[in-house]
């Protein structure tokens, strides 16, 4: 699991220009996809329709204006080598086959041309050529973890147990692999009926130390414990499961507690096996954020060779998300069927990026759905707190965190943070100040980073409280943070308040630089310019402020609208120790004025 640098380097060449984005996992053919868009009279006009469509994300348009393309321009040879890559990240894996051959017949010597046809062929069932393909591939990332995984099941395909056995003992070189090693080890048993070994195996893979099982390991040793009726090993393997928060594993465990010796095996054919080892290497893959093209490309084989499987879609989504590219993550989750597992954990996450897209009454519409279902995890009520937090409804939004919260014990509120310091805005916007104020100081006593001395110190200014304490904090908070505009704009509010105009106005143009799209910054310089005199220069900035979007909530615009048209009433400082002021201001760097 450690080595993902190595694969990046291997798998540099295989990602194309601007490949990113946008995956459809529903197969196209050509003829069909005339019937939707226009023909180009000329090759060059399919190749620059392709290119647009490529451009603006959509590669199953782009992919079939370039397959119109290239039957008409057979010389463009750079045709095929963008297509066979293009129509794997769609799903069009029959269809990629045949581009990947003429790549290969141009001498493109990617290795994951040879990935693409050892998974075809193993779709189809061609086990000898399979295992072919996959020796040609003949480099580090396949002799890694690739060939011991896939050559595996390909041999078990044939039922050839030992050379299974002996492929994956590759996998063993590298220590980080041995929970893939065990796993698969007993799940190939397992499918060959050789109970005694997966056994072994699996009872090997849940007494490793720290060990978790996520998804599909549970569904696999849960399913094989209960058709040999080993209720023991079936609560052992329960107990193992990684989050029992996650919507999937719950409800895979209640699933299982329903379930008997009858149940049907899961392994029923080797493409469940290949479907699972792909997906395990798109999930090592997209840990880092260079390689997650190449994990939405393993996915994709992954969800190809096995289409029934639902996690690979939602790895595939993942990826889109962490690309912003919401829209198209929620249609890949449409695709998983209420039958399926991760049918509502889809569901949560096309909420979550309803959120993203600012459709607030759709996203609120689907986790009240999931509450209604009993699909209550602390996911889905904080989710459902930072709907009514966006849509300013903070009592409920108060609520609703705190519900997240009881899930958690108070140990763990170091991981839970965040959540904390949602609902303690939500108090604050309601007027709960002293509730508040006790929140922030818990997450400040948590997990006192930049962020949240500026917040903790913000408030106090704001409530008129131990003014000295508040410099303090958003003095810390800038020594970190000088270059975040939110952070700078604290530091000149807070010598604003105390009435230091003059010296509040240089770190109040410098945090406009710095986050030139924030309304807040401009109405505060604005007032510091007009008690300094700046009257001009005051009303330029109070205009600019109620031209851009606020997102901090706190400007009034009709307040502003009244300061541009008759100015401002003068500002009374807040008291403060002015020897402890300026012990604060004297260990900080101050920006230099206009």
């Amino acid at each position: 699991m450690e080595k993902t640098a190595f694969i990046l380097a291997i798998l540099a060449g295989v990602i194309f220009s601007n490949a990113c984005c946008t995956v459809q996992n529903s197969p196209v053919n050509t003829s069909a996809a005339q019937t939707r868009f226009s023909v180009p009279a000329s090759s060059y006009g399919a190749y620059l329709a392709g290119r647009t469509a490529h451009i603006r994300h959509d590669l199953n348009t782009a992919a079939d204006y370039y397959i119109l393309a290239a039957e008409h321009a057979p010389e463009k040879q750079m045709l095929p080598s963008q297509l066979y890559l293009m129509l794997t990240y769609q799903g069009r894996i029959d269809e990629a086959v045949k581009y990947a051959d003429q790549a290969l017949k141009s001498k493109d010597k990617s290795p994951f041309i040879h990935t693409i046809k050892t998974i075809y062929n193993a779709k189809h069932r061609q086990y000898g050529e399979a295992l072919k393909n996959m020796a040609a591939c003949d480099n580090e990332f396949s002799r890694e973890i690739f060939e011991p995984l896939i050559g595996a099941w390909l041999y078990a395909g044939q039922n050839d147990y030992d050379k299974a056995l002996t492929s994956l003992n590759k996998l063993l070189k590298n220590p980080g692999f041995r929970a893939i090693y065990l796993f698969h080890a007993g799940a190939i048993s397992d499918y060959l009926g050789k109970n005694d070994e997966a056994d072994k195996y699996y009872t090997l893979l849940m007494g490793m130390r720290g060990m978790e099982l996520s998804v599909f390991p549970t569904r696999i040793i849960t399913n094989f414990y209960l058709r040999t009726g080993n209720q023991q090993k079936v609560q052992k393997a329960i107990s193992l499961a990684s989050n029992e928060n996650n919507i999937i594993i719950k409800n895979i465990i209640a699933d299982i507690e329903k379930s008997d010796s009858s149940v049907n095996p899961i392994l029923s054919d080797i493409s469940v096996g290949i479907s699972d080892a792909l997906f395990g290497i798109a999930l090592i893959l997209q840990q880092e954020s260079s390689a997650e093209d190449v994990a939405m490309l393993f996915a994709s084989l992954s969800d190809y060779i096995y289409p029934q499987s639902d996690l690979p879609k939602i790895l595939i989504g993942s990826v889109l998300e962490s690309k912003e590219l919401y829209e198209e993550a929620n249609r890949i989750y449409k695709q998983i069927t209420p039958d399926q597992y991760s049918y509502y954990s889809a569901y949560y996450q096309i909420g979550k990026n309803n959120i993203n897209l600012g459709q607030y009454k759709e996203a609120e519409t689907i986790f009240r759905k999931l509450l209604n279902l009993n699909q209550n995890t602390p996911d889905v009520y904080t989710s459902m707190g930072e709907v009514m937090r966006l849509t300013k409804r903070f009592k409920d939004a108060a609520v609703y965190y705190g519900k997240a919260l009881e899930f958690y014990p108070e140990k763990q509120h170091q991981k839970t943070w965040p959540i904390l310091f949602a609902q303690g805005i939500s108090y604050d916007e309601i007027g709960q100040h002293d509730k508040a104020e006790a929140v922030f100081r818990k997450v400040h006593s948590i997990h006192p980073n930049k962020t949240i001395k500026n917040h903790l110190g913000y408030i106090l200014l704001k409530y008129n409280k131990n003014i000295e304490e508040a410099f303090s904090l958003i003095a810390e908070a800038y020594k970190h943070g000088q270059k975040e505009g939110s952070i700078v704009d604290s530091m000149g509010w807070a010598l604003y308040l105390i009435g230091r105009y003059d010296e509040a106005i240089p770190y109040l143009e410098r945090a406009s630089n710095l986050s030139p799209s924030e309304a807040l910054i401009y109405d505060h310089l604005g007032d510091a310019y007009w008690e300094t005199g700046k009257k001009r220069e005051a009303v330029f900035q109070w205009n600019h402020a109620i031209s851009l979007k606020d997102h901090s909530g706190e400007i009034d615009k009709e307040a502003t609208m009244q300061k541009i048209e008759n100015g401002k009433a003068p500002h009374q400082p807040l008291a403060y120790d002015n020897e402890k002021i300026e012990q604060i201001l004297a260990k900080i760097k101050k920006p230099k004025k206009k």
